[in-house]
């Protein structure tokens, strides 16, 4: 890739964002990156050039970036934040704000040499059985939730897209992607954060978990993510495929706050006789996918790619990324 090169990234300011910008300056030096959010993330390693803040719902501010740039790639990373709650919640908003987003962008970029669309483990939400393999979308039923729907209406867009204009692309669905930069100070965050705000920052004595307490997740550290995203924008073996990216180390909802706890204690930031109480069978939400455990078979046989980071490192790392902006 020469420095001439041009990569577009939406949602570049957000929390797995700023880390793929990040490992795309690591692997493509030369390159000149474009980045686009709605605010400044403020981090250091993310230079301030060719940042440009605005809403993508915006047929104009989407236009100008295109005209004020020959974009090479697109990676189209934008999403609104949401935890468990805020997709129950915020459904007309969800659907409404990422497919707008995403439409927009596809519009324009009808030149480019490859379009990545970052989706979710979310338009498995039908499913019932795992692991979940790539194919299973074209039998299983669409997902219910605002999210889910709307990643899985992003997919087709980007198939359609495709198909009628040649459109080349790769479709990534991340599996519980753990970045440090979500904010643990509000409520209804992804789990991990939410459980740190209890744990590291309320002390509280005693942990809520929604539902039973076995919903199982695979956990991934976002470096992991980014970096194969990244390491593969340009590579022939990704051309027009989906793959599922995340760990293959299945854990639940209790297990996740016992090992926050425990790491805590080894690091000599929780004292040694915090011990809270977990209660289970709090209303759970209406769309709670009880397994979400990847296949990566197609990931590690075409690319050779697996998950680097265990589960008890990769919160280990969080922790430690939380305490150190303190």
């Amino acid at each position: 890739m020469n420095k001439n090169t041009t990569i577009l990234v939406t949602g570049s300011e957000g929390n797995i964002g700023t880390y793929l910008v990040k490992a795309l300056r690591r692997n493509y030096p030369e390159a000149k990156i474009i980045r686009v959010g709605l605010k400044d993330g403020g981090e250091q390693f993310l230079a301030k050039d060719n940042l440009h803040l605005g809403d993508l719902r915006d047929n104009r501010f989407v236009e100008r970036i295109f005209s004020e740039h020959a974009i090479d790639y697109v990676i189209h990373a934008a999403a609104r934040l949401y935890g468990v709650a805020g997709f129950n919640s915020d459904v007309y908003g969800i659907l409404s704000n990422d497919v707008k987003c995403l439409l927009n962008v596809l519009d324009r970029a009808k030149g480019v040499k490859k379009f990545i669309y970052i989706s979710s483990s979310m338009v498995y939400e039908s499913s019932i059985k795992v692991p979940f393999t790539e194919e299973l979308t074209e039998e299983i039923m669409p997902p219910k939730s605002s999210y889910g729907l709307t990643k899985f209406l992003g997919e087709k867009a980007v198939k359609f897209f495709n198909q009628q204009y040649g459109l080349n692309y790769t479709i990534w669905r991340p599996f519980n992607v753990v970045s440090p930069l979500e904010s643990h100070e509000r409520e209804s965050g992804h789990v991990f954060v939410d459980f740190y705000r209890k744990i590291f920052v309320e002390r509280a004595p005693k942990i809520e978990i929604y539902g039973d307490g076995r919903q199982v997740r695979c956990f991934t550290w976002v470096d992991d993510v980014v970096d194969c995203i990244a390491g593969t924008l340009t590579d022939s073996r990704t051309d027009h495929e989906i793959f599922n990216i995340g760990s293959s180390e299945p854990k639940t909802m209790i297990e996740l706050k016992d090992i926050l706890v425990q790491i805590g204690k080894e690091k000599k930031i929780l004292p040694d006789d915090y011990n809270p109480e977990t209660t289970v069978g709090s209303k759970s939400f209406i769309i709670d996918i009880q397994l979400r455990i990847p296949s990566v078979e197609k990931i590690k046989k075409h690319l050779n790619w697996q998950c680097q980071t265990d589960f008890k490192t990769c919160f280990e790392k969080f922790i430690d990324y939380k305490q150190r902006v303190l």
